[in-house]
């Protein structure tokens, strides 16, 4: 199924230092006659439309989080504090978690992506990193591949 909703990271102008702005924005079906935009695709019975709606409850869910992520790691970045993101690349997050100075620490970031993102970044990890030394090593070993989280 086609993803409907998007959190959309409004662009700051160079030299602004207001916190980033999130908002929802909708991708839908094309427009009908009528010039209805559909959420869904075109469902035949309860069931299909009642996983439709599911699956777009989920997303906005999804979102929600992501958009929670995204604020609290600008305010944690206003502070000085190591923050990543899912605009970050998974590189760029690596370099802030291989700096974490606990598990902890490396936990809260880390689980705190996208679902997506954390498996871009367990992927990045896992084969191209040396995960017998260092903090890949700590990665490699609290990494729980079937929920994509660090324990």
């Amino acid at each position: 199924m086609q993803e409907v909703f998007y959190l959309d990271l409004v662009q700051q102008e160079e030299g602004e230092s207001a916190p980033p702005r999130v908002r929802l924005v909708v991708r839908g079906y094309p427009s009908d006659s009528r010039g209805y935009v559909s959420l869904t695709p075109d469902c035949e019975t309860m069931e299909g439309f009642e996983k439709a709606v599911v699956n777009l409850k989920k997303n906005m869910d999804s979102i929600l989080e992501r958009a929670k992520t995204t604020l609290h790691q600008y305010q944690a970045q206003v502070k000085g504090e190591a923050a990543v993101t899912d605009f970050h690349s998974p590189e760029e997050i690596w370099q802030v978690l291989e700096e974490c100075s606990s598990i902890g620490e490396m936990r809260v970031m880390f689980n705190g992506l996208s679902l997506r993102k954390r498996q871009e970044v367990a992927d990045f990890v896992l084969t191209q990193l040396n995960i017998f030394k260092g903090a890949a090593s700590i990665f490699s070993q609290n990494y729980n591949e079937e929920e994509y989280l660090l324990e």
